[in-house]
């Protein structure tokens, strides 16, 4: 059993988000499902594909954009917002986890019993709010006047307050999620005028 909750303990150290509590069966949750890194995509649709309709509501890898300098020339690149993971989104964590064994797959965050663990309800709806409709978080951009930020387009737009760091010399930020869980994101975040 001591052996059982440390490993439930390392799982849950080891994942890149913050995860929730169980729930009741019906109410809809994102289970983080580890998959192959550079396979997001593809793996989301293998699970629209083969898991039944009545476990699974949808499969997705969510992404975002990030600022890349080649040859002095920066561009906006569109890379996973986890590296090696998908949400499931299913309203029967049991029978998503059945399902998910007999497909091979795995889930890195699971409770003591063995049962998923959802994503935690604040950074869900976090991401759910940033992201648009190809679920994306786009980069956003913004200007500091007088020590102050102020965001001019994108998902953080309105969020100044969540945003804890600014580099910009790499064109990212560190940003606070809104409630309990403590989730911090890094995001897309260019501040070419500061005055």
């Amino acid at each position: 059993m001591a052996s059982t909750m440390q490993n439930a303990q390392v799982n849950q150290a080891a994942a890149p988000f913050p995860t929730g509590r169980r729930t009741p069966r019906g109410t809809l949750r994102w289970y983080p499902v580890r998959v192959p890194e550079g396979r997001e995509a593809a793996s989301a649709e293998r699970l629209r594909k083969l898991v039944p309709a009545d476990v699974l509501d949808d499969a997705f890898s969510v992404q975002r954009e990030r600022w890349f300098k080649r040859a002095g020339v920066w561009s906006v690149q569109t890379v996973p917002l986890y590296r090696g993971y998908v949400f499931a989104a299913s309203r029967d964590a049991a029978g998503l986890g059945q399902a998910l064994a007999q497909l091979g797959l795995r889930d890195d965050v699971h409770q003591p019993d063995g049962r998923l663990t959802p994503l935690a309800d604040d950074v869900r709806a976090w991401i759910a709010a940033s992201m648009d409709e190809q679920r994306v978080v786009r980069a956003s951009e913004g200007v500091i006047e007088g020590g102050k930020l102020r965001v001019t387009r994108g998902p953080l737009t309105g969020r100044e307050s969540a945003v804890a760091k600014i580099d910009r010399h790499r064109r990212t930020c560190t940003v606070r999620v809104e409630g309990k869980s403590g989730a911090v994101e890094h995001l897309a975040l260019n501040v070419p005028v500061k005055s």
